[in-house]
């Protein structure tokens, strides 16, 4: 028997940016009576203090961050050190503290203790019944259903693609040594300056080997997985990021004619095309979807793509790099 529910997640905190050339620059939150928080108000009634107050400062921290990042990034380049980080920062403790510590009126005191125990019973219900709960792959939703049904499906997902082999061992030493050792070398045959150097070189404190999960895909007939690599504390990653800012630059600027980036480019897009006359009643529109895409890509053939693609046009280096 396949147990499926989906359940809607509220959309999180969100920030907008309002940065037109004439006007200053300012951050807006959602109100509590605009737009409904994912945090549930009001957690006194079932949580002690000193775990409300952990759980803000983790809260803050992680939305703060990933906000001041986006906006000190390239599309807005804000400098960190601008006032409008530290209005931000106290709004959002404030709107924390708001949702979690306002007091309540006892009838709801009643209510949030009971939802509580329907978390409580759901909670006992997966473990009794072997169930499994993920985030899908698209869409605020979650998926519960069979463990075992689960890991079928990642047993199908492996025999289809033959892209994955199980570790017999932790190679996790192996890879890290050889990175380190390949930047070594790069370094002493003066190929790499001492900061991009010191940029890649991975932090073995903070590594972790990198692994392999499924999330599923709900918007698809039958239900397949999606497979995710973790990669963010791989021995890999600060190279990866390194190469990536100096090289994503060049292709967004050479393929920007033929790249759409979201809703909005599309439509700037076809309005020059129409305007070229081009757009008829006789234009056909086409989508692809291919199936695990990433695992079909060869390694080695996308290496020499890239490099086939910087000689094109034109870079026998770059920041530097051969």
């Amino acid at each position: 028997m396949l147990f499926e529910l989906q359940f809607t997640m509220q959309q999180p905190l969100t920030a907008f940016l309002n940065n037109s050339r004439t006007e200053q620059p300012s951050i807006c939150t959602t109100k509590p009576n605009e737009s409904p928080s994912y945090i549930r108000l009001n957690q006194s009634a079932i949580r002690p203090k000193h775990q409300q107050e952990t759980e803000i400062k983790k809260q803050h921290q992680d939305i703060y961050s990933k906000v001041e990042k986006h906006l000190t990034g390239s599309s807005y380049r804000i400098p960190r050190n601008n006032v409008i980080f530290k209005q931000y920062s106290d709004h959002l403790v404030d709107y924390l503290n708001d949702s979690y510590f306002t007091p309540l009126v006892y009838k709801d005191q009643l209510i949030s203790r009971e939802q509580a125990e329907i978390v409580g019973a759901i909670r006992r219900i997966i473990e009794n019944m072997n169930l499994i709960i993920r985030a899908t792959d698209k869409g605020n939703n979650f998926y519960i259903g069979l463990a075992n049904t689960f890991e079928q499906k990642a047993e199908n997902f492996f025999s289809d693609t033959n892209a994955f082999t199980e570790l017999s061992s932790n190679p996790f030493n192996e890879i890290l040594d050889k990175v380190i050792q390949l930047l070594n070398t790069l370094r002493g045959k003066d190929l790499i300056r001492k900061w991009q150097y010191e940029q890649m070189m991975p932090d073995r404190t903070n590594c972790e080997l990198a692994h392999l999960y499924f999330n599923p895909k709900t918007h698809k007939d039958g239900i397949p997985v999606r497979p995710i690599e973790n990669t963010i504390h791989a021995s890999t990653k600060k190279v990866s990021k390194f190469l990536d800012k100096i090289l994503r630059p060049i292709f967004d600027d050479k393929c920007k004619d033929t790249t759409i980036i979201d809703g909005a480019s599309l439509i700037t897009d076809l309005s020059k095309y129409n305007k070229k006359g081009l757009l008829k009643s006789t234009t056909l529109f086409c989508t692809f979807d291919i199936r695990n895409l990433y695992t079909m890509l060869p390694q080695e053939e996308a290496l020499n793509t890239l490099m086939k693609f910087l000689a094109t046009n034109g870079y026998r280096k770059v920041k530097g790099l051969w």
